[in-house]
């Protein structure tokens, strides 16, 4: 059973929104390229193929971009709607897509050797 809103700080509220509004905020995010949304933050991306974390995935813009440049990427997405249109716009063979949430991300798997980047985007401010 999952922990309350209140012990991993993101409510079910939030994930609503996110769920009840995926369409519209799906073409909102991928109107822009995942590129120029991490700027200066494609400078720290290993440049040998490495293994991914994308927290807080939403549209899989940028997930899928990670996944292109040939780093293998988990993208967590608590949003069901969201994770689905993802899902559907960005198949990739090093793109696997996780229902989890912060703070635990206890039904995430992870690599022997642990992730080598982890992308935490436009999360933060639903954290308590």
């Amino acid at each position: 059973m999952r922990n309350s809103h209140r012990e991993n700080g993101l409510s079910e509220k939030i994930i609503r929104h996110y769920d009840e509004n995926a369409q519209p905020l799906t073409r909102q995010y991928e109107s822009l390229s995942a590129k120029d949304v991490l700027g200066p933050a494609v400078a720290l991306l290993p440049s040998e193929p490495s293994f991914v974390l994308d927290v807080g995935a939403g549209s899989g813009r940028d997930a899928a971009w990670l996944a292109s440049q040939g780093h293998t990427v988990t993208a967590v997405e608590p949003a069901r709607g969201m994770r689905e249109l993802a899902i559907r716009n960005h198949g990739h063979n090093r793109l696997r897509w996780v229902d989890d949430r912060l703070p635990n991300l206890s039904l995430t798997d992870r690599p022997v050797r642990g992730y080598d980047f982890i992308l935490v985007s436009a999360v933060w401010m639903h954290l308590t």
